[in-house]
């Protein structure tokens, strides 16, 4: 019965552990509305990644799933004797996606595309500029809070609305003969950063990894030490993804035969006569899988930099105010508003940093996240329902739970959302008990100081304990 559950979980929280611990949970059955468990779910508590599970929802929720980014390549010019005369404009519509990911790993196959377009039409020179238009969002590229030592790896990458290959680039680290530097491949290779090798090949042992990069910059110290014969592949966030977009796409224009004579220039640079999209040529336009792929992305495997995409989207798209930039983070928070209202959640009974939960400003109860939860199962659109439901982590199966719940009745069961960052794990989602009935759960923990892994098997044995429930 649920007072017998409510006595196991209490079990699991209260382990000598967690003495010094918060614990948050809140679970309910949504075939009937009982709650079934609650422990501090109207109290605050950093939700780490948890809060990708408001930015996608609610952006499903404004969009639909079938939603699509264009990115536009415009000419901005007459093209006579093989030049175009003007310069070669792309409008960003804030697709995280653009790169190689959805495109067989191969980062610059787009580019080629829009070099075959030109061709096509005649065109080996470009006698201006290549300019990146990223106005869709804000100039700020970083989430609230965000810690400055996180800036360097992929996770802590910036934003755009001109975002190219997530706002990293591939570093790869062969080591050679002991004694030696390593050798660093950098993909793709277009110039872009500026690498300091300070590695060295040790004859055996294991890796060891070393990044930095000087902040606003793209100077990488790469002081990793590699066994000779192996290899580390890292993605290392760069500086102003928008510049790169652009500087890679002349690379491969120059690459693949048309000459570019002017610079790649960001619009906010740009000190010529206005953009005027409607007097151009449209020469080429790039679509983004479904939005409900890019959620499946953002949450499955926890991806940082589409989240944040994701709430600057909502806020170019439904933001109507007039006291934040439309496409900002504040735009998205400000509009998903209605979304929580109209899901039963007081907005004011949270803190919203950031779209991807790496900002420890975050705050949500887990009160409202089973809200959010619940709302999301009853949606009244089903296909916005099941992709959000489709778009968690699969226990024992894939993503960020794939390591977890390798047995069990919870194992190809619960659906949940993981979130991690220092001093704060949780896990949110549904779980199908053994009487087929699906319960909303949200289990917090804050302020910790064991391992992360005791957090989790904590957590998990509480889902195996919902998973067995008859009651």
């Amino acid at each position: 019965d649920v007072s017998l559950l409510s006595s196991l979980i209490d079990a699991q929280l209260d382990a000598d552990a967690f003495s010094d611990a918060y614990w948050g949970a809140y679970v309910v059955d949504l075939t009937d509305g009982r709650v079934l468990y609650d422990r501090n779910a109207a109290r605050r508590f950093i939700p780490a990644s948890n809060m990708k599970l408001f930015s996608t929802a609610a952006v499903l929720d404004a969009l639909g799933p079938d939603y699509k980014y264009t990115t536009r390549l415009y000419a901005d010019g007459h093209i006579r004797g093989g030049t175009l005369a003007g310069s070669l404009v792309v409008r960003g519509s804030g697709d995280p996606t653009f790169g190689g990911r959805y495109a067989g790993g191969d980062l610059t196959r787009t580019f080629r595309q829009w070099a075959d377009s030109l061709k096509a039409r005649g065109v080996r020179r470009i006698s201006g500029n290549v300019i990146g238009d990223d106005n869709v969002f804000d100039d700020r590229a970083l989430g609230e809070g965000w810690q400055w030592d996180d800036l360097v790896w992929y996770y802590g990458a910036e934003v755009s609305g001109l975002q190219y290959n997530e706002g990293v680039i591939h570093l790869a680290v062969h080591g050679t003969s002991p004694g030696n530097r390593a050798r660093i491949d950098v993909d793709p290779d277009v110039g872009y950063i500026q690498l300091v090798n300070r590695t060295s090949t040790t004859s055996g042992g294991g890796i060891r990894e070393g990044y930095s990069r000087d902040l606003s910059s793209n100077r990488f110290v790469v002081s990793s030490s590699v066994p000779a014969g192996r290899v580390e592949r890292e993605a290392v966030a760069v500086s102003n993804p928008t510049q790169y977009f652009i500087k890679t796409l002349v690379a491969v224009l120059e690459r693949e035969g048309i000459d570019v004579d002017g610079e790649p220039i960001d619009v906010d640079e740009w000190d010529g006569p206005d953009i005027r999209y409607e007097q151009m040529t449209r020469v080429a336009t790039h679509l983004s899988p479904s939005l409900k792929n890019i959620v499946a992305e953002t949450n499955t495997e926890s991806n940082n930099v589409y989240a944040e995409h994701l709430l600057r989207t909502l806020g170019a798209h439904q933001y109507t105010g007039d006291e934040y930039v439309p496409g900002s983070a504040r735009s998205g928070v400000s509009a998903m508003e209605p979304f929580l209202n109209r899901s039963g959640i007081d907005p004011q009974s949270l803190r919203i940093a950031d779209g991807s939960g790496l900002s420890a400003l975050n705050r949500l109860t887990p009160y409202a996240t089973v809200r959010l939860l619940a709302a999301m199962r009853a949606h009244p659109d089903p296909s916005t329902a099941q992709a959000f439901y489709d778009s968690l982590p699969v226990g024992g199966r894939s993503g960020t739970l794939k390591s977890r719940y390798r047995s069990g009745d919870a194992r190809g069961n619960v659906r949940a959302k993981t979130g991690y960052i220092s001093g704060a794990r949780t896990l949110s989602g549904y779980v199908t008990t053994s009487t087929g009935r699906l319960l909303a759960f949200s289990l917090m923990c804050n302020h910790y100081s064991v391992s992360t892994s005791r957090v989790n098997r904590a957590q998990d044995a509480v889902v195996e304990l919902l998973a067995d429930f008859e009651g």
